[in-house]
């Protein structure tokens, strides 16, 4: 249980109480393998220990969509996924990972007003709400300029500025931004032949000066 200190400000004998039987349990996955769908217990709750994950969800045709990424240290429930009307909605690996899972049941019954429990429980929903709010507002924007220029921003900011690094490949970060990825490497390009970007593989840093969100193809 050493890999939960830290976590939360979780003291040694806090992670002792998670040990007893039924609480908590470490999980190994592959690539591509579901770690949650929208039939699972919504009584456990995710932590990515090792590895980074995708919140999904396919429509009746078969449609895949990234709704959201959960990278170390980012937890995970049902709490956070979407309704869906037509189709499923999922927690997937992408790649291989340490999951732990916590059973929310059993861990209110133990901290039913400790303080650990309603700081678990307000990360995973106000994540989601903070995640969901940005991913709308990207997705709102008119242009795919618009959309890369919004996006980067909210990802420099998190990476305290200069250069940040996509969580994804930019075939998912095409994905995640519903846009058709060859019009996106195409845009991508103009933006640093422009100098509004710079870019080394997945590591790329905005010029603020230079920004503007003028037409593009």
């Amino acid at each position: 249980m050493g890999q939960f200190i830290g976590f939360w400000g979780l003291t040694k004998e806090q992670i002792l109480h998670m040990s007893e039987p039924g609480m908590i349990s470490v999980r190994e996955f592959g690539k591509r393998q579901v770690l949650m769908n929208q039939d699972e217990d919504q009584d456990l709750i995710g932590i990515m220990l090792k590895g980074d994950a995708f919140l999904e969800s396919m429509n009746m045709e078969g449609q895949r969509r990234i709704l959201d990424y959960f990278q170390e240290k980012e937890t995970f429930s049902r709490k956070c996924f979407p309704k869906m009307e037509r189709g499923v909605c999922y927690v997937i690996s992408k790649c291989r990972c340490q999951v732990a899972f916590i059973n929310d049941r059993k861990l209110s019954a133990q901290y039913h007003s400790h303080v650990m429990r309603a700081q678990l429980l307000e990360e995973i929903l106000m994540r989601a709400q903070r995640r969901a709010m940005m991913h709308v507002d990207v997705l709102c924007q008119r242009t795919l300029r618009q959309k890369l220029l919004i996006y980067f921003g909210y990802l420099s900011r998190s990476a305290g500025g200069g250069f940040f690094e996509l969580p994804f490949s930019y075939t998912d970060c095409a994905d995640y931004l519903a846009v058709d990825r060859s019009a996106m490497m195409r845009e991508l390009g103009r933006m640093k032949a422009e100098g509004i970007v710079t870019a080394e593989g997945r590591r790329l840093r905005i010029d603020a000066g230079r920004q503007h969100t003028g037409a593009e193809g």
